[in-house]
């Protein structure tokens, strides 16, 4: 197939003779929105203790395209790509085939593309975890993705950007110390990110919506429901959508929610709601979206489109030996099921994973990086402080598992150890990854021109 634009370049941190004439060289800015709920009974992701095929739909799923591009004074195209679906990941073994399509087809550099899932767990199996992903529904998945990227092709108009942030109370920090063990429970002294941040995008020369993004942190986990729905961030966007000029979109970006889950608590422990709840939850985070629209909007300068990236590997631990999982394969439940996994599959018994991070500078004042992991909050927070305007996406261009910190290395619980058998990793990840990411998140914000604070 004849690549979608006949030459590419991508954007540079010294795009020599750029003006910052918004007039002459403009960004453009081409939408598309595509459903992608499921045709067929098939199981839900997300709940281990949630079983059979799913009962009913209650929210439809969809996956959203946004093609930014500009034109420098020379002439040079830079293009950069944000895809946000409904699903729990992107699947991670598909990733390098994915980018690749879209580098041949579209000209998109790897760097420039961030596909983010909003993490719901009422979606198809997208991943291969201990329960091995949904083959058919990941190639429709990603049939409708590059059908959005083609429609989204035919509809580039030039635009302006705005921003604006209000704090959310919705998320809570599930991570605490009972009886001398970390457990899964309400923590209100815990971290968390409660800042909303909303981005619009209106055409140039009427003031039309084109789009509105915004990024909040916590898990979309309100309902354990066996049933089809794209959670309360399905709701929030749903609502914002009605509210903005006919054709525009709206799309969720989620944080580093890793050890954030929504304030549903009862007598002190955590529970889940219905689809009621879901709806109330999301209501409430678009009245928060919508009052930030409905105010003065802080401009966004244009600046050159930039992307990067700065891979890194996070080593294990350790390793089990052969003889640990023949004598864990008889074990009934997830340790029986690890064991056999890894037996079957010699390549997860690597000494590290590789983490995908990428960033793309849209604006002066608004920045995505994007992660291929569940990183708990302290990720996030570390990020917003490095540079003015960053964005951090967790479960960005695949999903590895959960990415705790040191610190949580240590004290133990869910994310940082007991999860390694829901994503067949080999075993609890060694403290210094933090080091590491740290440090690679620094490097790729530098890589890109912006000014960083000491990681």
């Amino acid at each position: 197939m004849r690549r979608r634009w006949e030459t590419s370049t991508s954007g540079s941190a010294a795009s020599p003779g750029w003006r910052r004439d918004e007039n002459v060289n403009p960004l453009w800015l081409g939408t598309a929105k595509k459903e992608i709920s499921p045709q067929r009974p098939m199981p839900l992701a997300g709940f281990g203790h949630r079983t059979g095929v799913f009962e009913m739909v209650a929210l439809p799923l969809y996956v959203k395209v946004w093609l930014f591009e500009r034109k420098d004074a020379a002439g040079r195209i830079s293009r950069a790509l944000l895809a946000q679906a409904d699903i729990l990941a992107w699947n991670e073994k598909r990733m390098d085939f994915l980018l690749g399509k879209l580098e041949a087809l579209y000209g998109l550099p790897p760097s420039a593309v961030i596909l983010q899932a909003s993490h719901t767990h009422g979606g198809p199996w997208t991943v291969d975890l201990a329960h091995p992903a949904d083959g058919a529904y990941v190639r429709f998945l990603e049939a409708q993705l590059l059908a959005g990227v083609e429609e989204a092709c035919g509809r580039l108009v030039p635009v302006v950007a705005e921003q604006g942030a209000a704090d959310f109370d919705l998320g809570i920090n599930r991570r605490k110390f009972i009886a001398g063990r970390m457990t899964m429970a309400p923590n209100p002294e815990g971290p968390t990110d409660p800042e909303v941040r909303v981005v619009r995008y209106r055409e140039r020369s009427s003031a039309r919506d084109v789009g509105v993004l915004f990024h909040y942190t916590c898990h979309p986990t309100v309902t354990d429901a066996n049933a089809v729905s794209a959670e309360y961030p399905g709701v929030a966007m749903e609502r914002v959508e009605a509210a903005l000029d006919g054709g525009a979109i709206a799309s969720f970006l989620q944080g580093c929610c890793g050890d954030i889950r929504p304030k549903l608590i009862r007598d002190g422990e955590f529970y889940r709601g219905g689809i009621d709840d879901v709806r109330l939850a999301g209501d409430r985070l678009a009245d928060v979206v919508l009052g930030i629209l409905n105010r003065p909007m802080e401009a966004l300068p244009d600046s050159p489109l930039v992307s990067g990236s700065a891979d890194t590997t996070l080593p294990f631990a350790r390793l089990p030996d052969t003889g640990e999982l023949v004598a864990g394969s008889d074990r009934p439940g997830m340790i029986g099921e690890w064991s056999r996994l890894l037996l079957g599959d010699p390549s997860r018994l690597a000494a590290g994973i590789r983490l995908r991070m990428n960033a793309v500078r849209l604006a002066d004042g608004l920045t995505l990086v994007a992660m291929n992991g569940e990183l708990t909050v302290a990720y996030g927070l570390f990020l917003k402080r490095q540079s003015r305007g960053v964005l951090p996406l967790a479960y960005g261009n695949g999903m590895i598992g959960y990415v705790p910190t040191a610190a949580q290395l240590v004290e133990g619980g869910y994310e940082a150890l007991e999860s390694i058998y829901y994503f067949g990793l080999p075993g609890p990840f060694s403290p210094e990854i933090e080091r590491k990411i740290r440090t690679a998140a620094a490097d790729l914000l530098r890589k890109i021109a912006l000014p960083v604070s000491d990681p």
